[in-house]
């Protein structure tokens, strides 16, 4: 039989994992929001974009525009925001965007002087971190030490064969 205590404490659990929950959604619709405006902004232009705070980041910039690869990142950008707000797929949606935002929260830490960029990198980063925290149970099986040999499992189950 439960006591009162044990009553408690599962309610006061259950508010914990109400709250966290609240704020992985909010951290996940900020970030996707976030992600497509301005992969979107590539293209349509609603603010100027970005030359970079430093020597280094306005060269970055620019060889990633000369090369075609910063239409690359600004795709994978919102498809990672479009997958967060429509909350599909969103573990798939975190790997899609950490490389982008690891990039983006490096440059403006390391490189950029500002204390604007500095909050961004942080703030992008602690973003994506608490939405894969969040979904933490979808990438725990990735972490296996042994991971035991190949097979077809995986084609079975995503074709919906046991």
């Amino acid at each position: 039989m439960a006591t009162n205590n044990d009553i408690l404490a599962e309610a006061d659990l259950a508010r914990t994992g109400r709250n966290f929950m609240i704020a992985v959604y909010a951290a996940q619709f900020f970030f996707g929001g976030w992600f497509v405006a301005h992969g979107l902004n590539q293209w349509l232009e609603f603010f100027p974009r970005p030359k970079g705070s430093s020597p280094i980041a306005r060269e970055l910039i620019m060889a990633l525009n000369a090369s075609g690869l910063f239409s690359l990142v600004k795709i994978m950008e919102v498809i990672g925001g479009v997958l967060f707000l429509a909350n599909r797929f969103v573990p798939l949606a975190v790997i899609l965007s950490f490389p982008v935002a690891l990039s983006i929260a490096h440059l403006n830490l390391i490189s950029n002087p500002d204390i604007t960029s500095k909050i961004v990198g942080v703030v992008i980063m602690g973003l994506l971190g608490l939405i894969a925290i969040g979904h933490l149970d979808k990438f725990l099986p990735m972490l296996a030490f042994n991971s035991g040999d190949p097979g077809i499992r995986g084609l079975r189950q995503l074709f919906g064969k046991k």
